[in-house]
């Protein structure tokens, strides 16, 4: 049965049929036809893996980081983050990546930074001499610190399959948001250096920071307010979800008084879109783990990692590049949703850190959305500027390479992941 459910999904994938339904047809294929269940438990089954008070936070925050986005935000942030990073050489690839780390504290998506806050400086860096593809690669890769800082739509999507605490995710998160933002920023300096692009005026002055500050302090609390109120244990991360919906429609609609009703309608029914689209992933991911279990695909793969190695660092590493080669196919909460209830069991028997398993594949993860062939990221980011993935590939590596760095430091030294949740125990 393992080489049906494999074989019969990969076809499917192949031949362009949608991800959910590859995972449905697949193991509903392998009930009727091998035998695998009963077809009565299929609704059961994809609904028990949707049935979670956990994944409710995933509208929550992307309904929230819309109304944020289009309550006036943007520009404001563009403001503040020019105030302290656009006298540096190459000065609007660093507000784009220093931009796209607040805002990951507003929407816990990366595509959702691509489309939106980031999208926003691929004209004037056009504008200011930067060339397309440069531009574009700083865009795509700058938008996957979206899902490291908290909050985090696969974060959740892991607590909610391994049973573990959100907020000690989220905490887990944020120096590895900052260190991969950071190697952006040194690779985006380099590489404007080389595109000869002109340096903008001025110098760091602390008044325009505090101007920038009075402007965005909304939007700049926002991330402290979810994160804040999940570790002092005030609420839960869906309830945070909750207070991050009211204070975004409050902020855009009272502060700022620019998110309009067509705004909200449209942040609606967006978020139905988005979550509906990853429910359905969700739990189709989930019928088919099931079959897979039934078959027997988690015994095989934990003897043969564990045949192969028990070292914990060895087997952190074979876990990350099977994440890493999956992501480069498959959608990344189908590819969740998948293997974490097989492999998450592997890495508890050789002594893995939870936390620190889940947040390194969380930054996997970002690598995948900006490497082809379904780079929903680079994608995106292409489309808006006219360009071909093929030609903005080559400007990507330098800053692929510096995330593999980062990577790197955080194996070798974890406790840039559990630093911050040991200092609010």
């Amino acid at each position: 049965m393992i080489a049906w459910l494999l074989i019969s999904f990969f076809v499917l994938l192949f031949l362009g049929v949608p991800i959910a339904m590859s995972l449905g047809l697949a193991a509903i294929g392998g009930i009727v036809f091998l035998g695998g269940g009963s077809t009565v438990t299929i609704t059961q089954r994809m609904f028990e893996g949707m049935n979670s008070w956990a994944l409710l936070a995933i509208p929550l925050y992307t309904f929230a980081g819309y109304t944020m986005s289009k309550g006036g935000i943007s520009k404001r942030l563009m403001d503040f983050c020019y105030s302290i990073v656009g006298h540096i050489y190459g000065g609007l690839a660093h507000v784009n990546v220093l931009s796209s780390m607040i805002f990951a504290g507003i929407s816990g998506s990366a595509v959702a930074d691509t489309a939106g806050v980031s999208g926003m400086f691929m004209p004037e860096m056009i504008r200011k001499g930067y060339s397309k593809k440069f531009t574009v690669a700083v865009t795509a890769i700058s938008s996957t610190i979206g899902i490291i800082i908290p909050p985090s739509i696969p974060m959740v999507v892991m607590a909610g399959i391994c049973g573990i605490s959100t907020g000690k995710l989220f905490l887990g998160g944020i120096i590895p948001g900052i260190l991969c933002g950071f190697a952006q920023m040194v690779v985006s300096y380099f590489m404007a250096k080389k595109e000869g692009v002109e340096k903008e005026p001025g110098h760091f002055a602390i008044r325009p920071v505090l101007h920038g500050l009075k402007e965005s302090w909304p939007a700049l609390l926002m991330p402290i307010i979810i994160v804040g109120s999940i570790t002092l244990g005030i609420v839960s991360p869906t309830e945070a979800g909750v207070i991050a919906v009211a204070y975004g429609l409050f902020a855009g609609g009272v502060i700022y008084r620019e998110l309009t009703w067509d705004d909200i309608k449209f942040a609606f029914c967006d978020t139905v879109r988005v979550s509906g689209r990853i429910f359905i992933v969700i739990g189709a991911a989930k019928l088919y783990t099931i079959m897979l279990t039934t078959a027997g695909f988690d015994k095989w793969m934990a003897s043969t990692m564990l045949g192969f190695s028990t070292n914990p660092t060895v087997i952190l590493i074979m876990i990350l590049l099977l994440f890493f080669i999956v992501t480069m196919f498959m959608e990344s909460i189908a590819t969740l949703t998948l293997f974490m209830p097989i492999l998450f069991p592997i890495a508890m028997s050789v002594g893995i850190d939870p936390i620190v398993l889940c947040v390194l594949i969380t930054v996997v993860i970002g690598v995948g959305l900006v490497t082809p062939p379904v780079g929903m990221c680079i994608y995106v980011a292409c489309d808006l500027m006219d360009i071909t993935v093929g030609e903005v590939f080559p400007k990507l590596v330098p800053f692929l390479i510096a995330t593999f760095i980062c990577i790197a430091l955080m194996i070798a030294f974890p406790q840039l992941i559990t630093l911050p949740t040991l200092l609010m125990a």
